[in-house]
């Protein structure tokens, strides 16, 4: 193995970005060297805290030795800050969803094959123990052959009113179906064929978010068919940011997940409320070490040689999946992945 550093930048530095950062930062194999993000206080007092040069300026990241970008934009955002890295010759970690528009989306891994650079996604929950277990368990028989299963996603009201600024700019399907619909495709090993959804905006719209408030999606895989459900409009009484749960059915047996209590359990006076994460998870919303496989695993490929783990053709996948189920949606049809995906 390469006793070498890689020379690692972040461009977007607010709250899951300067998260990001930290991953590089405390990376035996980086160097964290400068970050990015256009609101100038922001990037500042991230680089203070790392240790690292601010910027609000794409051009210098591009025009310096970093050999290592994630991009971590809101979601809608992605596009023109990786594709200008790309263009520079670096190797780039994007922030799910790889993109919010599928030919954007392969246009980027269009790009880093023609530059010979690596392009990665950060699909956080594949480094899970929990999600690794259940990819194991399908993969190896446990439960059959999988005929259907269903997952549901949510966040709480909190997310898209408080947590987020641009919720409107995406919504749930952009920021929780990315998560759900990937896992599903890698326990699987299945390709999503076509996509019929429903959905509705009444809450969010009501407070001047123009966002949908909840969406129920059956995805027909290769042999599987899923139903995948999310909202952002969960009470802020519910004992946690996230309510997560799934489910695999096979002719031979059944598999569940329960992702809502994760072991912790309080009922506080002082915080006012009954949850199943600590209160500070409330303020700031502290992703797990394991969440950043991703970007680390992209120092190790650019400093040993190799491909990512995660493909970001899996991230066009997942892109592409949630792109038909906005166009079912609109359209009132079932969606073939074949519409939006290049031959």
């Amino acid at each position: 193995m390469s006793e070498k550093r890689a020379k690692a930048a972040v461009v977007g530095v607010g709250l899951i970005g300067e998260q990001h950062a930290d991953a590089y930062a405390n990376y035996h194999r980086s160097d964290l060297v400068v970050v990015h993000d256009l609101n100038a206080e922001r990037a500042q007092a991230v680089a203070d805290r790392l240790g690292c040069k601010a910027t609000t300026n794409l051009a210098d990241i591009a025009n310096s030795d970093v050999e290592v970008v994630s991009v971590a934009t809101p979601d809608h955002l992605h596009y023109e800050a990786t594709m200008a890295m790309l263009e520079a010759g670096k190797h780039v970690c994007v922030e799910k969803p790889l993109a919010t528009i599928t030919k954007e989306a392969e246009g980027m891994v269009r790009l880093a094959a023609e530059k010979g650079v690596k392009l990665t996604v950060n699909l956080g929950n594949r480094w899970n123990d929990g999600f690794k277990s259940i990819r194991d368990s399908v993969q190896s028989g446990e439960v059959g052959d999988p005929v259907f299963g269903y997952c549901r996603c949510s966040d709480t009201i909190w997310v898209p009113t408080t947590m987020l600024s641009w919720a409107g700019k995406s919504g749930p399907q952009w920021f929780l179906f990315a998560h759900t619909m990937d896992l599903f495709r890698w326990f699987l090993g299945q390709e999503p064929k076509s996509v019929y959804a429903v959905g509705t905006k009444r809450v969010l719209a009501a407070k001047g978010i123009d966002c949908f408030d909840a969406i129920q999606a059956v995805v027909q895989f290769e042999k599987t068919f899923v139903t995948f459900e999310t909202s952002w409009i969960l009470p802020e009484a519910w004992p946690a940011i996230v309510e997560f749960e799934l489910t695999v059915n096979g002719d031979k047996g059944r598999l569940g997940f329960d992702g809502i209590r994760g072991g912790f359990e309080l009922s506080s006076d002082i915080v006012g409320k009954h949850m199943f994460a600590r209160p500070s998870l409330w303020n700031y919303f502290k992703l797990p070490d394991s969440w950043w496989g991703a970007p680390r695993n992209l120092v190790d490929v650019v400093l040993d040689g190799g491909d990512p783990t995660i493909d970001a053709a899996d991230g066009v996948a997942v892109t592409a999946m949630i792109e038909a189920t906005e166009r079912s949606i609109a359209e009132g049809r079932p969606v073939q992945i074949s519409e939006l995906i290049s031959a």
